[in-house]
């Protein structure tokens, strides 16, 4: 890991724990173990520091989706590309985002971060819908009428179904951030939300 890498994990780390506001980047550097002057020959300030954070976790996110095929964008093989997914191979894929949301360090940091700081800072509020408020719905909601439109589902309000698909999976993160010892109830839960999704919107 170089020095630059170094500095975004460890920042992520400080921002999720103390918040944005609680930390400096003297601290930072303390953290990294360079000198205060060293880290600003990487980045100009905190809010830069702030914004490479952001790309590196959206980066994480967009490899992870490959690794495990999930359809990311609205195309002509959207379809395909969830007609793949076999019963079991779906509830695996779900519980695998799952960890990743809840476990992976740097997104798990992030979305703790973004839920901590979203009343303070404006633009971080802005970062928090856009990861997993309206841009998460909105992005489902895209592929949905896809499906939708090819058939896949059955005919319906493509937003609706994403909130219906959405809506109890960021509860299931909310619930394990509370209770973290309750993950064998909550993958029992996700599971259950999985297949009663899918028997209410895709054809048979």
């Amino acid at each position: 890991m170089t020095t630059k890498e170094k500095i975004i994990q460890v920042s992520l780390e400080l921002f999720a724990k103390k918040g944005y506001d609680g930390v400096s980047v003297r601290e930072i550097a303390k953290a990294v173990g360079v000198r205060e002057s060293a880290l600003y020959k990487h980045y100009k300030n905190k809010e830069d520091i702030l914004e490479k954070v952001i790309e590196a976790v959206k980066e994480s996110i967009s490899k992870t989706y490959m690794e495990y095929q999930v359809p990311e964008a609205v195309s002509n093989d959207v379809t395909a590309g969830y007609q793949k997914l076999m019963d079991k191979e779906l509830l695996d894929m779900a519980w695998k985002l799952f960890e990743l949301y809840t476990k992976d360090p740097m997104v798990s940091d992030f979305r703790r971060l973004l839920m901590r700081e979203q009343f303070e800072h404006p633009d971080i509020a802005m970062q928090y819908n856009r990861f997993f408020l309206d841009g998460a719905v909105k992005s489902q909601a895209k592929t949905f009428e896809k499906l939708i439109w090819d058939h896949y589902f059955k005919d319906a309000d493509p937003t609706v179904a994403a909130l219906h698909f959405y809506g109890p999976i960021l509860l299931l993160f909310q619930r394990y951030d509370c209770n973290p010892d309750g993950i064998d109830e909550i993958k029992e839960l996700l599971f259950a939300h999985v297949k009663a999704f899918g028997e209410n919107y895709a054809h048979s």
